[in-house]
């Protein structure tokens, strides 16, 4: 082999050629397009696993729907059982008429200042000391716990009613009947209530 011959010159020439060509092609074409394909196989599968969270979450939409119709449900009970502060006077107009309604008499009726019960509601202690029978009292009691609203008796004290000079057993019943209410800057009204599609 004469490598002075222009046939094997041109032939080496050649064969050095291809190989630089096949060495550029292997790095500025096929390592950058393996590195790209990697690249968007891992974005593929991040998506996917993307794409199954959400179908997982659409799968349970009904069921959490079905939650939130229940939430809901429960926070109206809650408001019908809470009154706002707003409506703390009738809610002691209540209070009165049931007295009245079980034929107790009132000696003192003294609404308390509003304590903070927890972030949306407020507690209202309700100083009572009334005087009738045992039954009598005892309605006023089971009265109270039938309103419609919250209202909690505590601080129960009977004594016999010594003052009267007939021959009626009459008692006093001296407790605190604690009322809560929603507040006025926690309350949410139904315009501002959080919906979800329906």
């Amino acid at each position: 082999m004469n490598l002075k011959d222009p046939k094997i010159q041109i032939a080496i020439g050649l064969a050095v050629l291809t190989v630089a060509i096949a060495v550029l092609y292997v790095y500025l074409g096929f390592i950058p397009t393996k590195k790209s394909v990697e690249v968007l196989s891992a974005q593929e599968t991040k998506l996917r696993q993307e794409l199954e969270q959400v179908r997982a979450a659409v799968a349970r939409l009904p069921e959490l729907e079905a939650e939130y119709q229940a939430l809901e449900k429960k926070w109206a009970k809650a408001q019908e059982l809470l009154p706002t502060d707003k409506e703390i006077s009738r809610l002691l107009k209540q209070v009165t008429n049931t007295g009245i309604e079980a034929g107790v008499k009132f000696v003192t009726f003294k609404p308390g200042a509003p304590a903070s019960a927890s972030a949306l509601s407020s507690s209202i202690p309700i100083d009572l000391s009334v005087l009738g029978s045992f039954d009598q009292v005892a309605g006023f009691m089971a009265g109270l716990g039938n309103l419609p609203r919250i209202i909690v008796p505590s601080k129960l004290k009977l004594t016999a009613n010594k003052d009267r000079d007939d021959d009626v057993r009459t008692i006093k019943a001296d407790f605190t009947a604690t009322a809560y209410v929603f507040k006025t800057g926690g309350q949410t009204s139904d315009k501002q209530a959080p919906r979800g599609r329906r």
